[in-house]
């Protein structure tokens, strides 16, 4: 009797702990859904039911497939199915978001499984080692059945998923997935990534019949798809030579982060369409009431060119994948068809009578003789401020440009609802301090890293403190003094405007790179601060370098402007008075990737710049006689027109950080200024006459325009 009572405790105590571990992962994908219901009550209604059952095979688990992965997790996906035939390296490690070095010699599919589910408990990830036939690459006799066996695989994995991603690495090993999306009408998605250029392009819907019925086999194939729309391309729609692309090449450290935001951003478009892969292809300029913006084809990009092009291509009717005649002869002989084009390199070409002419460079090889001062790159000392979502993923692409000293200083702690938009963490650092936490993960995909973590509030204008707060304040001040004195680059990173004050005052006054990442809801701004001022003459005494600032920099050229120098009004208090639903940033899953690689390659080629700091800005299309591109001040991209502007701004006399009369008190008074401005929220504007400019302006009753809120570009 005692026994029976003990089991029955036992059991119920179990089932108690079965209900807490239940609840507890349900309130943990609450909390990570938090942000796409945010997005629906202040931007529009994501359709967090359909993302959260749509099942998207993911063809290659490497650098795109690890960051398009995460990416979608954020984007609420939750069933994931990853093919893959290759296995974790060393070398890969920094670019490769998900794999740390213990996972080096393990198939690609066994090791992002758990590193997915690390970040977000609630996904379902299907892992297939698979090796996708490729037309051209003949098989002997001996492989024949296994080769044909993996084709059907694929054929059955298309089939019983909704969205397929072509990520891989070969051109040919897009052919299969391609014919067999086109064939089954699913949405695929390709990115394609060159040395410094990009490629993002939904394929197009297969083709409806002549007839009525949905015996699609029997009936005669239409060039229109089943809404009557002439068919949008595939990517191999371009293509007028042989599949095979043999040549190997490296892709400069951000591309990848560019292209897969993009990437997921379009497939959460395209599925929020009425019409999803049946959508005509929106063009740039095109107007749209939807809040995602414009559906496009076709993202063409560049990152030394800082361009992005819309395109519109509808299929071909000699295209080796898609065209009528294809999917005519595939659906007639089956696999059959598919083991003829793999064993005879020409049979395609041959079959849809397309001539031997060169195919266009969809994506450009890397270019000879371009220099890489790679000791430059790995003895550069750089400062990251913030260890967010930005933080993250520029921490890892700066460690793939090759840089190799990095400290990061964050105040806060990581929390459940970022682990999928945080790069870098997992569920084993949840409530550990980002600035400690960030660094295993560094090591852990770079050993020779040097990196430090500090754990540090910094203090903003605007924010008054209590005289028993003043000294902890103050110690903060001149810790970040020290930390901007002993680095060369900064990243601002942080997740309020006013936290960016100090750090890009100090910037200027000790002459310091300093670049600025920033995050609206859609639209994202990234910029490298102007230099200091020079001095117009030959110093003898600090007061007579104080007065004689010039307002050109050390090289004679007009200062570049800093993030303040358009602001109207000094940076206050943007976090005490927010309400509950305001308290979180609310960005796009895809921005930070791309407004990270886009931070860090702009810091590559300045560093790689013959001026470096005092090079002027530069502006698409205008050319660049540098070998590594243009170096532009701002970009400002947005992901509802997809566009990208490169923008050019002089250093304002009226700007709250870098001005002349704001250096000057600060030369002069040092921290007894900062504490000033932390505890006087007009000071600023009255120090640097923005007060008499905004009463000038009442006065002459001039109507302001606000178009960007002064929160719109933050780190989430």
């Amino acid at each position: 009797m005692g026994r029976s009572k003990a089991r029955e405790g036992n059991k119920r105590n179990e089932t108690k702990r079965n209900r807490s571990s239940i609840n507890e992962s349900s309130k943990d994908e609450e909390k990570q859904l938090m942000h796409l219901k945010l997005m629906g009550w202040r931007h529009f209604p994501v359709n967090i039911d359909r993302l959260s059952h749509v099942r998207v095979l993911l063809l290659g688990a490497g650098t795109l497939g690890c960051e398009v992965a995460r990416l979608l997790m954020t984007w609420g996906v939750r069933k994931l199915t990853v093919v893959d035939s290759g296995s974790v390296v060393m070398s890969d490690l920094a670019k490769q978001s998900l794999y740390i070095d213990k996972d080096c010699g393990v198939p690609r599919v066994s090791a992002i499984a758990p590193h997915l589910k690390e970040r977000c408990p609630a996904v379902e990830v299907e892992s297939i080692q698979l090796e996708i036939p490729m037309p051209g690459h003949p098989v002997s006799s001996s492989k024949m059945a296994s080769v044909l066996d993996d084709c059907k695989h694929l054929q059955t994995l298309v089939a019983a998923n909704d969205a397929i991603f072509l990520l891989t690495d070969t051109w040919e090993s897009r052919w299969l997935p391609t014919l067999l999306c086109s064939s089954e009408n699913k949405i695929a998605i390709s990115a394609l990534l060159g040395h410094d250029s990009y490629l993002v392009m939904r394929h197009g819907a297969g083709p409806g019949t002549s007839g009525g019925t949905d015996e699609v086999t029997t009936q005669k194939l239409s060039t229109e798809n089943a809404l009557g729309h002439q068919r949008l391309g595939c990517c191999f729609c371009n293509d007028t030579a042989s599949l095979i692309n043999p040549i190997s090449y490296e892709t400069l450290p951000g591309l990848t982060s560019v292209a897969s935001g993009k990437a997921v951003e379009l497939f959460a478009r395209m599925l929020h369409h009425p019409d999803e892969i049946r959508a005509p292809g929106d063009t740039a300029g095109t107007e749209t009431e939807h809040q995602l913006g414009l559906l496009p084809h076709q993202l063409r990009g560049s990152l030394p060119k800082c361009d992005l092009f819309v395109e519109l291509n509808n299929s071909s009717v000699n295209c080796t994948a898609c065209s009528v005649a294809v999917l005519s002869e595939y659906r007639r002989r089956g696999l059959d068809f598919v083991m003829q084009a793999i064993n005879y390199p020409a049979y395609l070409k041959d079959f849809t009578g397309i001539s031997d002419s060169k195919r266009p460079d969809t994506c450009p090889k890397i270019p000879p003789n371009i220099s890489v001062n790679s000791d430059k790159i790995s003895d550069v000392r750089c400062l990251l401020l913030g260890a967010g979502t930005l933080g993250c993923d520029v921490a890892r692409i700066l460690m793939d440009c090759g840089v190799r000293k990095i400290t990061v200083v964050d105040s806060g702690h990581v929390v459940v609802s970022n682990l999928a938009r945080q790069s870098l963490y997992t569920s084993d650092d949840r409530g550990a301090p980002k600035a400690t936490a960030i660094l295993r993960h560094l090591v852990e995909r770079c050993p020779s890293v040097d990196a430090q973590g500090i754990k540090m509030e910094i203090p903003m204008p605007g924010h008054p403190v209590s005289p028993g707060e003043a000294a902890g304040v103050l110690q903060d001040c001149e810790r970040l003094k020290e930390l901007v004195l002993s680095h060369d680059a900064i990243f601002l990173l942080t997740d309020t405007r006013e936290s960016r004050w100090l750090p890009t005052l100090l910037c200027t006054n000790e002459n310091k790179i300093a670049i600025t990442a920033a995050l609206g809801y859609d639209s994202y701004l990234v910029m490298r601060h102007g230099a200091g001022p020079g001095i117009s003459c030959e110093a003898s005494s600090v007061v007579t370098a104080i007065d004689k600032m010039s307002t050109e920099d050390a090289l004679g050229r007009q200062r570049l402007g800093c993030y303040f120098c358009n602001d109207v009004i000094a940076p206050v208090d943007s976090v005490s008075n927010r309400t509950l639903d305001q308290q979180c940033t609310v960005t796009r899953p895809g921005l930070a990737s791309i407004a990270s690689g886009r931070a860090a390659d702009l810091f590559r080629r300045m560093l790689h710049h013959p001026d470096g700091i005092h090079a002027p800005g530069e502006i698409a299309g205008t050319g660049s006689g540098h070998e590594h591109g243009l170096l532009p001040h701002q970009m400002r991209g947005s992901l509802s027109q997809y566009n990208i502007l490169t923008l050019l701004g002089y250093s304002s006399s009226n700007c709250t950080a870098c001005s002349h009369a704001v250096l000057y008190q600060y030369r002069r008074r040092g921290m007894d200024f900062v504490m000033q401005v932390i505890n006087e929220p007009t000071y600023l504007e009255d120090l640097t006459g923005l007060t008499e400019l905004m009463k000038s302006a009442s006065c002459s009753q001039v109507e302001w325009v606000d178009e960007i809120d002064e929160d719109d570009f933050v780190e989430v």
